[in-house]
């Protein structure tokens, strides 16, 4: 195949030349800066991360299922790891690009551009289907607390199932049209010599690109903005109403003459537990609701266009805060609740070898 600026290369009836090959712009952030930010950051920190996540999760999903599913809760909480699994499994596969090229780096350069594709919208789109379960979870608690005689009846396992699974099919539903904007090519590549991957838009895309990028941007906003603020809400109305049920039963108790705490043992855990929850998705969303912002006031600020590598170094950091919040459930999990933590016990301590008694001979 010819490498000269003259060759055409047909790909599944799309016509492309090596001129039309999209070449980012350096500012801001140049392409070799973004390169070693991808290395050490994304491919290093972010793989380990991602690996972290599968094992975690796994583990999480076989003590919620060691114990049953008792409760609506252990429902919604394993749909959650469910979906970091899948975040983790989609983290891992993308990185796993940095051992290809220590065997074949055309290879790797053709899976780089495909997992950006497939990969890196799985990966935020189940993010975005985490946080709309936890802020379900903070509303179920919250409901809990306020009317415990009253809502007990509707929050059964049956309900939250099927509030999970509604919640997980319209959240990444509705994000799911972005995977059909792209069209996977192969072009001659002469630092490699040889076809590699691109990923170019696609006629729907340039067709629809006004209406379908503002819808993308706006739900990408909504989303995890909406979810934030109802996990914050709930978060403080359990808050306020533990507090109060605590200084009823405390009223005019004393304990060497200063006032008993408010919250007892069970109350605080409850809430040290939702205010980590909040912490964990304050620092992984924050920075992706600010990009989105940005996206929709400058446009181009968004792959293939102007801004491409400082986009480009922004995902890198928006993915890591994804993979590490997909990889603490376990670590949450074992240091908020005491059954999970037997369970998990239980079960590490049946996995392990017994000891073998050693006679000794004369």
């Amino acid at each position: 195949m010819s490498s000269t600026s003259e060759a055409l290369i047909r790909t599944k009836g799309i016509l492309v030349t090596p001129a039309s090959v999209f070449v980012p712009s350096e500012t801001f952030i140049s392409t070799a800066t973004t390169k070693i930010i991808e290395n050490v950051f994304d491919l290093g920190l972010s793989f380990i991360v991602s690996i972290i996540g599968i094992v975690s999760n796994t583990l999480v999903i076989a003590v919620f299922c060691k114990q049953g599913f008792k409760d609506s809760v252990s429902i919604s909480m394993t749909t959650i790891a469910v979906w970091d699994l899948i975040k983790s499994l989609g983290g891992a596969m993308q990185r796993i690009v940095g051992p290809m090229e220590l065997i074949s780096p055309p290879k790797a350069q053709s899976w780089r551009i495909i997992s950006q594709v497939v990969f890196s919208y799985s990966l935020s789109f189940s993010t975005y289907v985490t946080s709309a379960l936890a802020a379900y979870v903070a509303v179920e608690r919250c409901l809990c607390v306020c009317f415990p005689l009253h809502v007990k009846w509707l929050l059964t396992r049956k309900i939250s199932a099927f509030m999970c699974i509604a919640i997980s099919l319209v959240v990444f539903g509705g994000f799911s049209v972005m995977f059909g904007i792209y069209d996977i090519v192969y072009v001659w590549n002469p630092r490699y010599n040889a076809s590699v991957a691109i990923y170019k838009y696609n006629t729907f895309a340039l067709a629809n690109k006004g209406p379908l990028f503002q819808y993308y941007n706006l739900i990408g906003v909504i989303c995890p903005c909406l979810s934030f603020a109802v996990i914050t809400f709930c978060t403080g109305v359990i808050t306020q109403r533990l507090r109060q049920a605590s200084s009823f039963r405390n009223k005019n108790e004393l304990d060497g003459g200063a006032e008993k705490q408010q919250l007892s043992s069970r109350d605080r855990q409850v809430v040290k537990m939702l205010l980590v929850i909040i912490a964990i998705y304050i620092i992984s969303l924050f920075p992706r609701i600010i990009i989105y912002f940005v996206k929709i006031f400058v446009y181009e600020f968004y792959f293939l266009r102007k801004y491409h590598n400082f986009i480009q170094v922004s995902s890198y950091l928006c993915f890591f805060f994804d993979l590490v919040n997909g990889s603490i459930n376990l670590f949450v999990f074992l240091e908020m609740s005491s059954s999970f933590r037997a369970t998990f016990l239980q079960m590490t301590s049946a996995c392990q070898p017994k000891a073998r008694s050693h006679k000794t001979c004369k």
